[in-house]
């Protein structure tokens, strides 16, 4: 490992001390670090300055430093270019991430090739309008069909490979894969799912029925959601928590597997099961 670009967050990291300590760390030890060109006045020594398109091309592995949010917003991106992802967790709960802020016992497996990389699905979601798509995004986590506004209620159909499996009326639906079934999923009452498994899992958001229950599809079923009459609210989709679009009667969104694949770095001595036991026991 030669070449390192680091991600930072900064509205996580006030003043970019944790940054400047892994730079630091890693000019110490030869090795290249790339940022951003907006860093540049921010006194960082012995790093090369670019585009985030040149970044990305150039490293052979990302640091980033922040939430699972950071890691979910640069995914898409860093796939585009196969690049290897690793986090520091200076968020809340930072299941995504390798470590914590300060541990930078985790530099010493990278550098030293400790480590595997965790190929993880990812889902496309394409908006289509008349069967025309118009618009189209990329999820690590989840894509969710809600309601506008706190608890209203909307009324979704759902389909794989264009049979019916549900309608619900329920505060929304979620499409998630393995690596988000350990987030919004798992809190609608979905089951986990290995983040190396490539399928994906709907999960009712509090529907007004007994008998709704989270469902499990292979990756390559293709997934359809449509919005019914009659219509108590407006249809937002949100892609991996940020709102993307908003569902007009006569749209639908189709989720399929990506041909992209967020690659996660994950230390040798790290089971997935021990952070899941770590992370979300009470």
């Amino acid at each position: 490992m030669e070449r390192i670009a680091v991600i930072p967050n900064a509205l996580r990291d006030i003043g970019l001390t944790e940054t400047k300590n892994v730079v630091s760390l890693l000019t110490r030890r030869k090795i290249t670090v790339f940022m951003e060109e907006r860093f540049s006045s921010d006194g960082f020594c012995d790093v090369c300055f670019c585009s985030m398109e040149t970044m990305l091309e150039s490293a052979q592995a990302a640091v980033v430093l922040g939430g699972d949010g950071t890691i979910l917003e640069i995914a898409p991106r860093a796939a585009q270019y196969d690049l290897p992802l690793m986090g520091i967790n200076l968020g809340h709960l930072g299941f995504l991430a390798q470590a914590e802020k300060g541990d930078y016992t985790i530099f010493d497996v990278l550098l030293r090739g400790d480590y595997t990389v965790m190929n993880c699905m990812m889902l496309d979601c394409g908006i289509f309008h008349e069967n025309r798509e118009i618009g189209k995004f990329v999820a690590l986590n989840d894509v969710v069909v809600s309601g506008d506004g706190y608890s209203r209620m909307v009324k979704l159909s759902a389909s794989v490979n264009g049979t019916c499996i549900g309608t619900y009326s329920a505060d929304g639906l979620i499409a998630a894969t393995a690596v988000g079934s350990t987030a919004y999923s798992l809190s609608a009452g979905g089951a986990v799912m290995h983040p190396e498994m490539d399928a994906i899992m709907l999960t009712p958001i509090c529907p007004h029925t007994l008998k709704a229950r989270s469902m499990v599809v292979p990756g390559d079923d293709r997934v359809e959601i449509v919005s019914c009459p009659p219509y108590r609210s407006t249809a937002v989709v949100m892609v991996d928590g940020k709102r993307r679009h908003v569902l007009a009667p006569e749209e639908y969104i189709q989720v399929t597997r990506s041909q992209y694949r967020t690659k996660l770095i994950n230390a040798n001595n790290r089971n997935f099961f021990d952070v899941l036991r770590e992370k979300l026991s009470d």
